[in-house]
């Protein structure tokens, strides 16, 4: 596996986690946890995209 394709596994593996926590927390009463989880599954997913628009520019 390369280091791109492992790059872009991770970041998928790391929104998916972090919108899980998001739901758990706001299902369990803790908002702030859960808004914070919220806010870094959306920047997770913003930021994939921009690394895969970028990495495909890339001569590798």
């Amino acid at each position: 596996m390369s280091l791109k394709a492992f790059h872009i596994l991770f970041i998928a593996l790391a929104t998916v986690l972090a919108a899980g926590c998001a739901w758990w927390a706001f299902a369990n009463g803790i908002t702030g946890f859960g808004a914070a989880s919220a806010v870094a599954a959306v920047a997770l997913f913003i930021y994939g995209i921009y690394f895969v628009k970028k990495s495909r520019r890339l001569i590798v």
